[in-house]
């Protein structure tokens, strides 16, 4: 009898051992990720519009994707905003925001796609939140990956989406959709949208209560449930909300066991996660919020920003003009689109009355102020030109940078910054800042086939040759009128062309 029993407990620890949970085995969060992203990458060979979760999952955990991945997602995006025009969706605005959030994480600006402005799309208050608590979640994170402004007429802004969200705070201290009983996704989401503003004390007592909350959810193992059932997008949610608080659930008291609870949805064949633990396979939505969780915690514990906060992949800052760049001097205008595009981009701007005059010039001063900013260029000390005394603070500070970085052709005496930029200046100023921002001075086995350029110096020859061969500017009737002055609509098209250069 007594042997009969010892071999039904060996039996039965043995079928234990088989069906011991992941965590059991020591499988670090690092390890995890690495197949999820190899899962990942298999089940989306060419990434396309709706596939935004898996790129922000591969890309915040910077998984070594092949190679073109991301701009041939990005090629794809492009073709199919411009096949709806734009409009993404009529009512769902969470399509904006999130491709707005998968864009950024990429380092592509969202205010520009294929000629549209993604964000923009936010700026209907009623339109943001028609889906429920989730739309401003969302909207929130979206704005906030790269510091978006809206135009000044939108009737959505931060503080209201903020507010928003705290009013659907329920009594337990959750949230959900349906508005009656706290919900650990939707509760973990709201705490997501709000960690950037938990310094603002009504902020910080609702993300309190919410996480007193999230801790009453838990159960024995430290899982959670939605809809009745035990899943592991549950539990991802949770650990993506407290690792955008800087928040270890392996160190905090309170969440101690759920991060074992996430890491048991594991699978082991195929290294991605199953939605719930009876299932033989792997679920595609399942790991994708799995991966992207990984992402964000594995970041939290290599002290990178947070998953959301995409301020480590912006080039250059986007802004959105007050309205749309639609200047009633441009409509017929040749550089119509290039206007629009650098006016998205932050790089010029329109006048009160609403026009451009793009066929002012542009002067010496402004162009540099464009680069400056457009690299994101600093000054360490002062600018030794003796007329730019009258110029604010922040514009000396830019001309000075533009001095240290060596753009500017003019090194002592007088910059002339009110003088109009000729076409020549500004090629040498683009090509040095090629060389600044490459580190390589670009060279040319022949200079450029231009009429007009045969006795001007090697610098200047050079550089506009790297302005022909860039296609950056190429000139007019094989002749490029070095000495012209630039105007606005030319500065324009020449920052754009020069600007998809440096950022490729």
């Amino acid at each position: 009898m007594k042997k009969k029993l010892s071999m039904l407990l060996m039996t039965l620890l043995a079928v234990l051992l088989i069906n011991a949970p992941v965590y059991a085995q020591n499988i670090s969060t690092l390890d995890a990720y690495k197949t999820t992203g190899q899962y990942m990458v298999k089940q989306v060979l060419n990434p396309k519009y709706g596939d935004e979760w898996f790129i922000i999952a591969l890309v915040r955990g910077e998984y070594n994707v092949p190679k073109d991945y991301y701009e041939k997602y990005y090629e794809n995006v492009i073709t199919h905003v411009q096949s709806v025009k734009g409009e993404l969706h009529n009512r769902k605005y969470t399509e904006y925001s999130r491709l707005i959030i998968a864009l950024t994480a990429i380092g592509k600006d969202p205010t520009n796609v294929g000629g549209y402005n993604l964000v923009d799309k936010l700026s209907d208050f009623d339109k943001v939140v028609w889906q429920g608590p989730n739309g401003a979640y969302f909207a929130l994170i979206a704005l906030d990956t790269w510091g978006f402004e809206l135009p000044k007429n939108a009737t959505t802004t931060r503080d209201k989406l903020i507010d928003h969200i705290l009013s659907k705070q329920l009594a337990d201290g959750g949230w959900d959709l349906s508005a009656t009983k706290a919900d650990p996704d939707m509760t973990a989401m709201a705490i997501q949208a709000l960690s950037t503003y938990k310094d603002q004390p009504s902020v910080r007592k609702s993300i309190d209560r919410a996480l007193v909350t999230l801790q009453k959810l838990q159960d024995a193992n430290g899982g959670y449930k939605s809809w009745g059932t035990t899943n592991s997008e549950s539990v991802a949610q949770v650990i993506t909300a407290l690792s955008s608080l800087n928040i270890d659930p392996k160190e905090d008291a309170r969440f101690t066991k759920v991060l074992n609870s996430f890491l048991t949805f594991y699978n082991e064949k195929d290294g991605a996660f199953k939605h719930v633990l009876t299932e033989t396979s792997s679920n595609g939505m399942a790991t994708e919020q799995a991966s992207y969780t990984l992402a964000g915690y594995n970041r939290l514990l290599a002290g990178k920003t947070k998953l959301y906060d995409m301020s480590d992949t912006k080039k250059n800052k986007p802004s959105t003009p007050l309205e749309k760049a639609s200047f009633k001097d441009i409509q017929s205008h040749w550089a119509k689109d290039d206007i629009e595009a650098a006016v998205a981009k932050g790089l010029l701007k329109g006048y009160e009355d609403n026009t451009f005059k793009p066929n002012n010039h542009l002067t010496r001063v402004q162009a540099v102020s464009i680069l400056v900013r457009s690299l994101n260029l600093t000054s360490t000390g002062d600018a030794p030109f003796t007329d730019i005394q009258g110029y604010n603070e922040s514009t000396k500070k830019e001309i000075a940078a533009a001095y240290e970085a060596n753009l500017l052709t003019v090194k002592l005496g007088k910059f002339s910054p009110s003088s109009p930029i000729t076409r020549e200046e500004l090629a040498i100023m683009l090509n040095r800042a090629y060389t600044f921002k490459t580190g390589q001075a670009y060279a040319s086995s022949k200079i450029a086939p231009l009429n007009d350029i045969a006795n001007l110096s090697n610098e200047s020859k050079k550089a506009i040759t790297f302005l022909y061969d860039f296609d950056i500017a190429q000139g007019s009737n094989g002749a490029f009128q070095p000495s012209n002055s630039l105007t606005r609509a030319h500065a324009a098209k020449m920052f754009n062309n020069f600007l998809k250069v440096v950022d490729e």
